[in-house]
């Protein structure tokens, strides 16, 4: 039986998920895992506070290391519900252009900082990659992939992450992204273990 590919675990709206796919895809070894996004406050709870002390310190140490690799990272006024954007990603991987509407949800936060809790700017992030308007809106009115989104929740809990991002590869684990140590161990794995499968 094959080995299951790593297992990311991340959410549109944290700063240090942005950073750890950016990691991801410049090694090229996006295919080499399986992503899965989790989010940081699901409805019905409020919305976390972008001006709230603690995000921002967060977001600030997130952003200054963003920076200093050259990854765009504005700071957004609105932490919306993340939902339905990781509901588009799923949509987008049934459609192979996954990786195409990861990437420009990030974007569409960080570098726009666009609602990505709206369908219809959903919908037209999703056009913009390829995806058909009325097929997408459909998706998402219907709530066709939300056992999946909530399923990822639940399988990240028995797996004990308590930190995003989180890569998990049995019991071998990276959780968080905070520090430029932390960036260098994801880096490590990232070239260790991701890309040596990828080029296999």
């Amino acid at each position: 039986m094959p080995t299951p590919p790593p297992v990311f675990y991340f959410d549109f709206i944290d700063p240090a998920s942005r950073l750890a796919s950016h990691l991801v895809d410049e090694a090229g070894a996006s295919d080499a895992i399986e992503w899965r996004g989790f989010e940081l406050r699901p409805p019905p709870h409020l919305l976390i506070d972008p001006a709230g002390a603690r995000w921002q310190d967060y977001h600030a140490r997130i952003t200054n290391l963003a920076h200093d690799l050259g990854v765009p990272m504005e700071t957004p006024q609105l932490l919306p519900w993340t939902r339905k954007a990781h509901e588009l990603a799923e949509f987008a991987r049934d459609r192979d252009c996954d990786h195409t509407v990861r990437r420009a949800l990030f974007e569409a936060h960080f570098v726009d900082r666009i609602d990505i809790g709206r369908i219809d700017l959903l919908v037209e992030i999703a056009h913009r990659a390829g995806l058909d308007r009325t097929e997408t809106r459909a998706v998402l009115d219907v709530d066709r992939y939300t056992d999946v989104v909530l399923g990822h929740r639940e399988a990240l809990r028995t797996h004990d992450v308590i930190k995003l991002p989180a890569l998990v590869a049995g019991e071998r684990r990276l959780e968080g992204l905070a520090t430029s140590a932390e960036i260098a161990r994801w880096k490590r794995w990232i070239e260790n273990e991701l890309t040596a499968e990828t080029n296999e």
